[in-house]
């Protein structure tokens, strides 16, 4: 009986090996040739090589998601691998892109891998830490930076935090918002009940006199100022926190 179990052990063994052989081949083809699988991992190289050939974006910026391919492997023989496109995406926007490509071994056809992904951006966005309030002039230490997917983001979301520290908001902004160059305005220089002097130049001599500021204002603004000598109201560009300038 021990013997009997024995042999019939060597039988299973023997077929699972025979079974093995039918459903699992080394990789040769019926010739005798080696021959390797192309896998999604070599698809998406592929794919992203493509799209990065005429994409406006840094190379580091943009990600592949939802990747798949018909077939979802290839078998070719052993050799110099190439390819020919079929079909081109137009890489000059974002979202879903599709091509084809007909894999070739040296020189010679082997198959078609039709690839579809999702082509999104990621980059810097500077965000406000916490709420802050309209009119709020931001400082360093209200701000943050973080990298994420901007595909769905207009143009303008600011990138780097230096270009803003000093600006005002334009409107309140919750944690975590992100700034937009449409959010921001330039800080005033002067603001109401400020003292100025009023300049007045022309080719031939300059007129100062005394004024007091109406309406707040930045750099190259026109505001509102108040003439002490006259006592009338006119307007006036700000030049600096203490000067002001009017057409003569």
């Amino acid at each position: 009986m021990v013997l009997f179990m024995r042999v019939v052990k060597g039988y299973i063994s023997l077929a699972g090996v025979l079974l093995a052989l039918v459903f699992f081949p080394p990789l040769s083809s019926a010739d005798g040739r080696q021959v390797k699988v192309l896998g999604q991992d070599t698809f998406q190289k592929f794919f992203l090589e493509i799209i990065l050939e005429k994409a406006p974006w840094p190379a580091e910026n943009i990600r592949i998601e939802n990747f798949s391919t018909t077939p979802q492997t290839l078998t070719v023989p052993s050799g110099a691998l190439g390819y020919r496109t079929l079909r081109q995406p137009h890489a000059a926007y974002l979202g879903k892109k599709a091509l084809a490509l007909m894999f070739l071994v040296d020189g010679k056809e082997c198959g078609e891998v039709k690839m579809s992904g999702d082509l999104q951006l990621y980059d810097d966005v500077v965000c406000v830490k916490r709420r802050l309030s309209r009119h709020t002039i931001l400082q360093k230490n209200d701000l943050k930076v973080v990298h994420r997917n901007v595909s769905m983001l207009g143009a303008d979301f600011i990138r780097d935090p230096g270009v803003v520290i000093g600006k005002r908001l334009k409107t309140s902004m919750r944690a975590g918002g992100l700034l937009y160059a449409k959010n921001l305005e330039a800080s005033p220089l002067v603001k109401r009940g400020d003292l100025v002097t009023i300049v007045a130049r022309s080719a031939d001599f300059t007129i100062t006199t005394p004024g007091q500021v109406r309406s707040p204002g930045a750099a190259g603004e026109i505001v509102k100022i108040k003439n002490l000598m006259s006592r009338r109201e006119i307007y006036a560009k700000v030049v600096t926190e203490d000067q002001v300038e009017v057409d003569f």
